[in-house]
């Protein structure tokens, strides 16, 4: 008969996870603030002469440009018009449309995650909060086992 999780421990589990809902909630409106940061830092180091942005050289370099601004945007994601705008600030010439399809076929690929507002690295997916857990090797399970 495996033993129940006392009413501490679901509440000391349930804070944890909200502490750790909380500081994934930080870590994001960090990285929206060092984005917007970067972008300010790259306005204001701007040439006059207003130099623009290189052209992407071949096919194939739109789906690898996107696979590394993914990798950077981490947990935060991206969206067509923010591979775009991050893109510009590389130098590099980025269409919002040919980013729309590349993230779309790399989703339908499985390469990405789209949660409904941005894509992300699966492994920057935000994980599901389990309706289930099993305290390993004591056989403690709970809420839905118990």
């Amino acid at each position: 008969m495996a033993a129940r999780a006392s009413p501490k421990m679901k509440a000391n589990i349930k804070k944890l996870m909200d502490e750790r809902d909380r500081l994934l909630d930080q870590m994001e409106a960090l990285k929206h603030k060092i984005s917007g940061m970067e972008l300010a830092i790259s306005l204001m180091d701007r040439d006059d002469n207003h130099q623009p942005a290189a052209d992407t050289s071949k096919r194939g370099n739109a789906k690898s440009l996107l696979l590394d601004l993914l990798k950077e945007a981490g947990t935060t994601g991206l969206t067509s018009n923010s591979a775009v705008e991050i893109a510009a600030r590389r130098g590099t010439k980025l269409e919002r449309g040919t980013a729309a399809s590349n993230l779309s076929r790399l989703k339908a690929d499985g390469a990405v995650v789209y949660d409904g507002s941005v894509y992300r690295l699966p492994e920057f997916a935000k994980r599901p909060v389990p309706t289930s857990w099993t305290i390993v090797g004591t056989g403690t399970t709970g809420p839905k086992g118990s």
